[in-house]
């Protein structure tokens, strides 16, 4: 059954529908009916306004990333499940277990003009099914006999998880290895299986120097580059630091260099459960709060060199993401699946995973830490840090030789925030 409660609006082209990120307020409005498995919030109506097609896609999409942002800031509140976008229909889909919180209700006075936002019941909740699918990969790295699971997320509609596996489709024993994960996730499981794994992709922005960008190289002493800066963050303690993948380096106390072979700082911290350290880097001011963009060996002159950052907001399936690697340069894609657990070195990794519709190249071996984002108003919003590549493609010019992927994984950088205590940079 699905409940209508319509709030008629126009995209706009301006200030007046495109304004700063909004807040939800914490109790305001009545609890989301949880007897209903869809509902209706807001409701945008044709526009009226004149504008270009071109005008109007910029401004839905500008204004869909930031409804959704504000619906991602919700997953702390107890059975969140996920969010999902869809840019041509305008619409917000917020997933919840059971009934949703007034704040979720609140959304139809808060969204930005012109966006429609949809609450739908779920079974599980994203913290549920984060939990089934640590217990089943954490399984699987202790067993000595157990068939390659790869990567496990949430099922479309979050009722259990989808485990990938490689091998055959029709595989002898299929049937009893999807009862035994079912068994040791403690919710549904459906196989998949698939024929790629999941890779690192530790492999001018070749040359940066303080104040450090995010997307600049990280290379050995003789200038090979085989990893990226991330975003900077300010820790509690007010020191700032550059973050990137944890298997860029062995320990804390290890030398960085950029790509030059010139020393960039030294590693103060490492936390492998997301796959993130921190640099403690040289120089004055130490950090832009700025990334770098365009083609690897992009200059000043072209119009996506560099972006402020602005926010740092939970990805939404659905949105279109951007990551900038050192070697491979700047990818723009659509998040496919959050929740998504795969096993990077000893520890199961929880994360996101984004494609392109062409299955075209959107990450390499040396863009590991890089960072991912989304462009809104020339501003970078702060989305992820690039932590591995699958399915295997030929890369084209890049910075070094290299192996390149059409499905780029990202660690969310909420999730590196909250572990350190710190806050983005910007």
């Amino acid at each position: 059954m699905r409940r209508n409660s319509r709030v008629q609006r126009a995209i706009v082209v301006g200030t007046m529908a495109l304004t700063a990120a909004f807040t939800v307020p914490a109790a305001t409005a009545t609890t989301v009916p949880a007897a209903e498995d869809t509902v209706v919030i807001g409701q945008p109506e044709t526009n009226s306004t004149g504008h270009t097609p071109a005008k109007i896609r910029t401004a839905t999409q500008t204004a869909v990333d930031r409804s959704a942002g504000a619906a991602t800031a919700l997953s702390e509140v107890r059975g969140y499940a996920g969010v999902a976008v869809d840019y041509e229909a305008a619409t917000v889909t917020i997933s919840w277990k059971g009934a949703a919180p007034p704040a979720v209700g609140a959304l139809a006075e808060q969204v930005p003009e012109g966006v429609l936002v949809e609450v739908r019941r779920t079974a599980l909740s994203g913290a549920d099914l984060h939990a089934a699918s640590t217990r089943l990969l954490d399984s699987q790295r202790s067993a000595t006999s157990a068939p390659t699971v790869l990567t496990v997320l949430p099922a479309d509609d979050y009722a259990g998880l989808v485990v990938e596996v490689s091998g055959e489709p029709a595989a002898p024993g299929a049937e009893a290895l999807e009862q035994r994960l079912e068994r040791i996730a403690g919710v549904p499981v459906r196989l998949q299986t698939i024929h790629h794994v999941v890779e690192t992709t530790a492999g001018s922005r070749r040359d940066d120097r303080a104040p450090w960008y995010a997307g600049g190289a990280i290379a050995a002493k003789d200038g090979t580059d085989y990893c990226t800066t991330g975003f900077s963050i300010v820790t509690k303690a007010g020191d700032r630091r550059i973050v990137t993948a944890a298997h860029c380096n062995k320990k804390v106390g290890d030398v960085v260099r950029n790509g030059a072979g010139k020393r960039l700082g030294t590693v103060t911290h490492r936390a492998p459960e997301v796959d993130a350290q921190l640099i403690d880097p040289v120089g004055e001011p130490e950090t832009a709060g700025a990334v770098l963009g365009g083609p690897w060996d992009a200059t000043r002159a072209h119009d996506r060199y560099q972006f402020p950052v602005a926010t740092v907001q939970r990805p939404a399936v659905g949105q279109h993401i951007c990551g900038s690697g050192a070697v491979t340069g700047e990818h723009c894609s659509t998040i496919r699946a959050t929740g998504i657990a795969w096993t990077c070195g000893k520890k199961t990794c929880h994360g996101f995973r984004a494609s392109r519709d062409d299955g075209g190249v959107v990450v390499g071996g040396g863009d590991s830490g890089g960072p991912m984002y989304t462009v809104i108003d020339g501003k970078a919003h702060a989305r992820g840090m690039i932590d591995g590549g699958s399915n295997r493609r030929s890369c084209g010019k890049t910075s070094v030789s290299t192996q390149c992927f059409s499905y780029v994984y990202g660690i969310p950088m909420v999730d590196i925030l909250k572990h350190w205590g710190a806050r983005i940079d910007s």
